[in-house]
């Protein structure tokens, strides 16, 4: 009988230790479809598993642990020019310690709100078409 008490004890501060998730809110503010979502922690080689991808001006949640981590986005291929095609990524670390919501964008167009206590926005820079060189004059 002494046994149980004492394995009560355990049970409750195992359950105390325990670290409590975190949520997260994924919103996608651009026009494409973000492919995949990672959240590691911060300076870790391994990213783990995709939380998945968001359809354009879709959003999800996760839970994660809280601390320091990195969030990376990759993007759905763009087209730069007749010749040139880019996967862009956005990636910010940032310390998860209650329910934050991170906000996907292009850096062109900011959306209203990323500047508001709890979000954190992360911006796609996406590469712009070189000009194309002018024609030389013929003599």
């Amino acid at each position: 009988m002494r046994s149980l008490p004492i394995t009560i004890i355990i049970a409750v501060a195992l359950s105390a230790c325990a670290a409590k998730l975190q949520t997260v809110s994924l919103v996608n503010k651009t026009d494409r479809a973000i492919e995949a979502i990672y959240i590691y922690p911060l300076g870790a080689a391994d990213h783990g598993a995709s939380h998945g991808g968001l359809a354009p001006n879709a959003s999800t949640q996760v839970a994660v642990k809280p601390g320091h981590v990195e969030v990376m986005a990759v993007s759905a291929k763009v087209k730069i020019d007749e010749h040139t095609r880019d996967q862009p990524t956005a990636s910010q670390g940032l310390e998860l310690a209650g329910p934050t919501q991170v906000i996907f964008y292009d850096a062109a167009a900011p959306p209203a709100g990323i500047d508001r206590p709890g979000v954190v926005g992360i911006s796609f820079i996406l590469p712009v078409a070189k000009p194309a060189p002018a024609p030389e004059a013929v003599p």
